[in-house]
C-alpha cells in the first residue's frame, strides 16, 4: 500500500490539473491515475486515496508526515474536512477562487 501511495503522490504531483490548478479528477475520470480506484471509492476525489476512514465518521491522513509522533495524525470529522487537509497540506492545490466581501478575486 505505501509503494501505490508514494506512485500516486508522484502521479498528482506531477499532474496537469494541479500544476494549473483545475478541480481534482474523481476516481473513475480519465485524468485519474488507474490505481486510485484501488483506494477509494468511484466518483469520489482522488485525494480520498490518502484518508484513512476509520468507520465511526473520522477520517484520517494517510500522510507520513502526519502519522509521525504516533499520535494517529491529524484526525477529521468529515471527509470533505480530510480531502481539504490533502489539498492545502499536501498537494498546495487551490482549485477554487477566492471573492472577499469586498468583490476583488486574489
Amino acid at each position: 500500500m505505501i509503494e501505490d501511495l508514494e506512485v500516486l503522490k508522484k502521479a498528482f504531483h506531477d499532474s496537469t490539473w494541479l500544476a494549473r490548478n483545475l478541480p481534482e479528477p474523481r476516481i473513475g475520470d480519465q485524468d485519474c491515475h488507474e490505481l486510485a480506484a484501488k483506494y477509494g471509492a468511484r466518483g469520489l476525489s482522488c485525494f480520498v486515496v490518502f484518508v484513512h476512514d476509520w468507520g465511526n465518521r473520522t477520517y484520517s491522513c494517510r500522510h507520513d508526515e502526519c502519522f509521525r509522533g504516533g499520535d494517529g495524525g491529524a484526525v477529521f470529522q468529515s471527509l470533505e474536512e480530510a480531502i481539504r487537509h490533502q489539498r492545502y497540506h499536501h498537494f498546495y492545490h487551490q482549485p477554487f477562487v477566492c471573492i472577499p466581501p469586498g468583490g476583488t478575486p486574489w
